[in-house]
């Protein structure tokens, strides 16, 4: 008997593959150049030239310059089109924060069902539904002897005079957010999860 997936949305049908899944909007693709440019309104950021179908999927990795237009625009992480309604967020059921793209509910419910990452660690995974977010500024201030980067978190007024690069917006998550392990989001949504996709389950979301 086959896995019972969601439908496979259209927005989600038309990203580019990798092993023949659907590759998330949001990911980093290998090939690209990262230089530090100057914007005007945020100052130094990380720029990024990577184009989505062009070399290699980067998987878990976050393409920095549609992480940020993501999360100002509330564009979904998984298909890159925008969410009118409530915004999913996946992670854990207490997280405090995400850096993470909201994700549209059929979008969220394909990724949970289709992820091995997710579906291997469902006990573990929470999904966090909220109207709004606050965002704060993830940027970087030097680098380390051993080379690791010297990272701090500020609100946007500090962020722009701090000099740091801006690499990731971080988006805090109101008390007001409903909060819930995966297992029982996924029970409550399961009617529009029903119909078998044709997509391998071996692939990542």
């Amino acid at each position: 008997m086959p896995r019972l997936l969601p439908s496979m949305p259209p927005q989600i049908a038309a990203l580019p593959q990798d092993r023949g899944f659907p590759v998330p909007w949001v990911a980093d693709w290998s090939g690209n150049t990262e230089t530090i440019a100057l914007d005007p309104q945020d100052g130094r950021i990380l720029a990024c030239d990577c184009v989505p179908g062009r070399g290699r999927a980067m998987l878990g990795v976050n393409c920095a310059v549609r992480q940020r237009q993501g999360m100002r625009e509330r564009l979904c992480g998984t298909c890159g089109t925008p969410i009118t309604g409530h915004l999913t967020m996946i992670g854990t059921p207490d997280m405090p924060y995400s850096l993470e793209p909201a994700l549209h509910i059929d979008c969220a419910l394909f990724s949970l069902l289709a992820c091995p990452r997710l579906t291997r660690g469902s006990e573990r995974v929470g999904v966090v539904v909220m109207d709004g977010y606050t965002l704060l500024e993830d940027r970087i201030l030097g680098v380390n002897h051993d080379r690791s980067l010297i990272r701090t978190i500020l609100p946007p007024a500090l962020g722009f005079v701090s000099g740091g690069v801006l690499d990731f917006l971080v988006a805090v998550i109101p008390g007001t957010a409903q909060r819930f392990h995966a297992t029982e989001w996924l029970d409550a949504n399961r009617h529009a999860a029903t119909t078998p996709s044709p997509a391998s389950t071996e692939g990542h979301a």
